[in-house]
Parts: C-alpha cells; structure tokens; sequence
C-alpha cells in the first residue's frame, strides 16, 4: 500500500458541505469537518482561503499595532542619528504598512507549510502513521479560521484598551509590566487562540492518524511549546 494512502474510516460517510460552512464549522465542530476533507479528495480551496483570510485580517492589527504617528517618530530619530536621508524616512512612512503586510502575507503561508510538514513529520516519524500531506495541509488551512477572529479579537482589544501590546492571554494581568521583559514574553504566549489552535490541531492530527486526542495533543503541545520557547529566545 502506498504510504500516503489513508485508512478507510468505518461507518457512512460524512456529508458533504459547503466551503464556507467548513470555515465556520471549524469553530464548533472542527472533527466532523476533519472527517469530510480526509474522506473527500483534496481540494486547494481547503487551505489557500483560510490563509488569505489570514493575510487580510493582518490589516487591521498592523495598523492598530502600530500608528502612522509612531512611524513617522521612528523615521525623525533614523533621520536625526543620520542613518536616513529626509527622503528616505519619508518613503519609510509611506511603504512600512505595504512592507509588513507582505511580511506578514509571506510568513503566513511560510508557516502553514512548515505547521504542515511538522505535523506530517510527527505522524510519519514518531507516530508511525502514514497520511496525506496535503490533507494535513488542509487541516492546518482550515485551523488557521482561528487565527482570523483571534487577529480581528486582538485589534479590537488594542484598540478599545489603547494599549499597542494587548492581546487575549495571561499578559493582560501583567498591567504596566514591562513589555520586554521574559515574564511578559511568557505570558504572552498564553494566548486563548494559541490554546485554542493547539486543540483543533490535536483533534486534526488524530483524525489524521486514527490515533486518541490524547497521544496527539501531547505531540502537538510539545511541538508549540519548542516553537514559542524559540521565538522567546530570538525576540
């Protein structure tokens, strides 16, 4: 048998549905929507739309991040220290928006691959289990709906508390801490919709091998835990 051949799963087979009612059911009832795409061929639709939403969402949060006032602070102290020219700062100004979105247009689908292939590696290598990549894409595609209200959720949060680093997780009991320091970073990453990404994936992942939630969570936390600890480091 070829080694990305998925086991046929007992029972009948799940109903068909709608895209869109994929991308909304993800948040309540993401195994059955595992179950529909693992029997179903692949589609690219699965994925590459959830990532775009991923994309178009970053707008608002750029611009709630970070102002067009403290840009413009930025590119006056490069300009005073002599690291820019008046017109360079000004270009600055002007692209940084344009520029970060497509960083972050880039990093995103850089990261559903690399989520993807992390994923498949842990059932190929550790688990055991032989299954599809790309229908493990398509499950991370479909997880990142998570992502989409947690960035609309998160600039709603800055701007409705006026505070550029807020996000929806445990950093919002830190106060007036210290947003550089390694509590902060740590609590940082308590995100709900972190969390909440962790146990959808889980729930893919198990689909995927035919495996508990249990052992797939486990693997699945270990692998977040590994990927936060690492940018903690970096940052």
């Amino acid at each position: 048998m070829p080694a990305d051949v998925l086991t046929a799963r007992p029972g009948p087979a799940p109903i068909p549905t709608s895209l869109m009612a994929k991308l909304l059911n993800i948040f309540v009832s993401p195994g059955e929507v595992f179950d529909e795409i693992i029997e179903a061929p692949p589609r690219v639709a699965n994925w590459i739309l959830p990532t775009c939403l991923v994309c178009l969402t970053a707008v608002p949060l750029i611009e709630a991040t970070v102002s067009q006032e403290e840009i413009a602070l930025v590119a006056a102290k490069l300009v005073n220290a002599g690291t820019l020219t008046s017109a360079q700062a000004q270009t600055l100004s002007v692209r940084w928006p344009i520029d970060s979105l497509l960083l972050v247009c880039f990093g995103t689908i850089g990261g559903t691959f690399c989520s993807a292939l992390t994923l498949w590696s842990v059932g190929r290598f550790f688990l055991k289990c032989a299954f599809s990549f790309l229908k493990t894409l398509e499950v991370v595609g479909l997880t990142a709906m998570i992502s989409v209200l947690g960035n609309i959720v998160t600039a709603l949060l800055i701007v409705a508390s006026g505070d550029n680093a807020a996000r929806p997780a445990l950093s919002l009991i830190a106060g007036k801490m210290d947003h550089g320091s390694a509590i902060h970073s740590v609590l940082d990453t308590v995100n709900l919709f972190h969390i909440w990404t962790i146990i959808v994936l889980a729930i893919g992942l198990s689909k995927l091998s035919s495996l508990t939630f249990k052992e797939s969570v486990f693997w699945v936390f270990v692998w977040w835990v590994l990927v936060r600890f690492g940018l903690i480091i970096l940052g």
